[in-house]
């Protein structure tokens, strides 16, 4: 007999409330995992991360600090690995409150990965990678009494900032990034518009241009700034919206 990893050890008790974020053993995954734990009372969080160490390290951390939350091994580029995430979720929770799609790459600029497979990876991870998810884990937003789904975007992604006279959305950088987000948009408001009939909410957040890896820390943004409006998102209640773009400062053009 084999021990489990710790990756995949989640609590048998059932909370209140049950989220998964994708791409939450760092940056603003890691500090909506905290935002949520910390502050919503009920709330369980099932920190995503496709590599099994850090996934851990990092639940271990907000562990250590008394909040409820879980690692788990799930990487957005394997459908076996998203396959297998639902199932370890469905066998020990039997449902699914709120998917945060927030796993993310950004390689625009990286002269071993350009053109056509740069588009390739990112879409991969950006866009292909959260459709995935989201069709993974339908089945167990469905057994909640009030799904919540938020995708992680970008003003990059905005189509009328970027055909705007102004601001770092018209710049000629991150091609594929900014297409991918864009992609992302389209594909949650497909899902807003076919779960909506059931009070499902779903929107999209931009954080922000926020010092992570991501961005090599030159963002202007904190974490905690940009993971705010997620996690707002995440908890709705249900006179909450459905099918918005916003940022920290409200609402986003399409």
């Amino acid at each position: 007999m084999t021990d489990t990893p710790r990756s995949q050890c989640l609590s048998m008790a059932s909370p209140s409330k049950l989220v998964l974020i994708t791409g939450a053993n760092k940056g603003i995954g890691f500090e909506i995992a905290r935002q949520i734990a910390a502050h919503h009372k009920g709330y369980h969080i099932v920190m995503g991360s496709r590599d099994v160490e850090r996934g851990a390290k990092a639940a271990e951390a907000l562990q250590r600090e008394g909040l409820s939350v879980e690692a788990l091994t799930i990487d957005v580029t394997d459908d076996r690995s998203i396959t297998a995430a639902a199932e370890i979720v469905k066998a020990k929770f039997g449902r699914l409150d709120v998917l945060i799609n927030n796993a993310a790459i950004a390689i625009d600029g990286d002269r071993i990965c350009a053109g056509r497979k740069m588009f390739e990876e990112t879409f991969a991870t950006n866009n292909f990678g959260a459709a995935a998810t989201t069709e993974a884990f339908i089945p167990l937003l469905e057994k909640s009494a009030a799904a919540r789904v938020v995708f992680m975007s970008s003003d990059l992604a905005s189509m009328g900032l970027r055909a705007g006279s102004e601001g770092r959305a018209n710049t000629v950088e991150e091609q594929s990034y900014r297409c991918s987000k864009a992609a992302l948009n389209m594909l949650a408001l497909g899902y807003a518009q076919r779960f909506r009939a059931q009070g499902w909410k779903v929107n999209i957040h931009s954080p922000g241009y926020t010092a992570t890896d991501m961005t090599d820390h030159r963002g202007t943004g904190t974490v905690e700034d940009g993971a705010r409006g997620a996690v707002r998102l995440a908890t709705l209640g249900e006179d909450g919206e459905t099918g918005t773009f916003s940022g920290k400062q409200g609402t986003i053009a399409w």
